[in-house]
């Protein structure tokens, strides 16, 4: 490639990563809300924050048997077996009651992770919680997420909420630009998230948006 195609494509790429940045996917910029994020191409969220008297009704889906290990929003390692969740407005460490409408079986898991980003879902569920719920061959089923006041969770619910707390606190101080959301499939930007106590977490740039031009960079 000369060196007049190389600076073009890179230009491109340099372009492209902005237009990521700004959101470009979803059309006009949209202003990130306060205590909250965007996603490009999918909208802007505002975290609740509290999860006090929570309930909502819609579709859970189940991802991720090819993210273990990967982090989570909250900087929490993906484990397929575990009982957690992702959702797009409730603070990290919300313990919720999940029940299939289809079925009656209920489960309890906590959020760890923003999404799912697709119309009408409300929730996304590690294949765990799916198989508790009864619909992991499904793919996807009528639920609804009723959040676990506090003063009822239990010592180890309290134990496991304070402990991805620290994490997704100590996450966010070391990677100021790597908020990735539901395993490191999506990028968010302008995030300022929340989690079951209140503390605070700030976030950067949109690390996807970085590495997308780096890549692109590094194949010129």
């Amino acid at each position: 490639m000369n060196r007049a195609r190389r600076s073009a494509v890179a230009w491109g790429g340099i372009g492209l990563a902005a237009c990521l940045l700004a959101g470009c996917a979803s059309g006009p910029a949209r202003r990130v809300p306060p205590d909250g994020y965007c996603v490009s191409g999918y909208g802007c969220y505002r975290v609740l924050a509290s999860a006090a008297g929570y309930r909502a009704r819609g579709v859970a889906s189940w991802y991720g048997l090819r993210s273990a290990g990967r982090p989570t929003a909250s900087g929490v390692p993906f484990d397929p077996n575990a009982m957690r969740i992702a959702d797009k407005t409730l603070p990290f460490g919300t313990w919720v009651d999940v029940r299939n409408l289809r079925n009656g079986r209920d489960a309890v898991a906590m959020v760890d992770d923003r999404g799912p980003f697709y119309r009408g879902r409300i929730i996304d569920a590690t294949p765990a919680v799916a198989h508790e719920l009864g619909y992991y061959r499904n793919g996807t089923a009528p639920v609804r997420v009723t959040a676990i006041p506090a003063s009822d969770l239990t010592a180890a619910q309290r134990r496991a909420a304070r402990t991805d707390e620290q994490i997704a606190v100590d996450y966010a101080k070391r990677h100021p630009h790597e908020l990735l959301a539901e395993a490191g499939r999506f990028a968010l930007r302008g995030v300022v998230d929340i989690t079951s106590t209140g503390v605070r977490i700030a976030v950067g740039i949109v690390w996807g948006s970085l590495k997308l031009l780096l890549d692109i960079l590094g194949h010129l």
